[in-house]
């Protein structure tokens, strides 16, 4: 069942992106004439996250391949998310926001092992993969090696679909928050310490 919902949610993603991967930058607006404006966006996105919660769809999924497709397929100019760069950054303080007040930090005693045992899961799982990638690829080794230690942060989409799964299964609401929102701060106070030294210790190497 979960995998017909992201597969399901996937193809909603591809089927919205690909109108809006040609749309926009084309759609005449004054001055602004084929350059991306903010109402193509917006519009898509609020499409994309009605259509997923009446099908009973995951919208970050949706939104992700939404994403993509358009990254991907609008050739016909370079940035085509340049119309919501300066409008994000007060959707992602309240996200973060409306995020941090669903901890519960009473419960925090009780789960640190199992936070503990979610980072070490979760690193162990991107440095393998990033290792495994590398070698199918035919990659330097090096990359593999030290590539996955840049891959550690943690933010947006895990919350994003911890807030979800919160919602769908409410009787685990409170474990699920608290791991994934007590991680995010630990990730985001380390990883980006350890991307640094990564990077300036084994730039020659990447």
């Amino acid at each position: 069942l979960g995998l017909l919902e992201i597969g399901q949610s996937v193809l909603l993603g591809f089927l919205l992106g690909l109108p809006m991967a040609f749309l926009t930058g084309r759609i005449e607006f004054g001055a602004r004439s084929g350059e991306p404006i903010l109402a193509e966006s917006l519009g898509f996105v609020f499409v994309g996250a009605g259509l997923a919660d009446v099908l009973e769809l995951s919208p970050v999924v949706v939104a992700i391949t939404m994403g993509v497709v358009v990254a991907n397929a609008a050739k016909h100019h370079a940035r085509p998310f340049a119309a919501i760069e300066g409008v994000e950054w007060p959707f992602m303080i309240l996200f973060f926001v409306i995020a941090g007040a669903s901890l519960h930090v009473d419960a925090l005693p009780t789960a640190g092992g199992l936070v503990l045992c979610y980072i070490l899961a979760r690193g162990a799982g991107i440095v393998a993969g990033t290792w495994l990638g590398a070698r199918l690829a035919g990659l330097d080794p090096n990359i593999g090696k030290w590539l996955g230690l840049c891959l550690l942060p943690q933010a947006g989409v895990a919350l994003g679909m911890s807030l979800m799964a919160a919602h769908r299964f409410p009787e685990f609401s409170q474990v699920i928050l608290t791991v994934v929102l007590s991680s995010t701060v630990a990730l985001e106070l380390s990883s980006p310490l350890l991307t640094r030294w990564v990077l300036l210790n084994r730039s020659a190497s990447l």
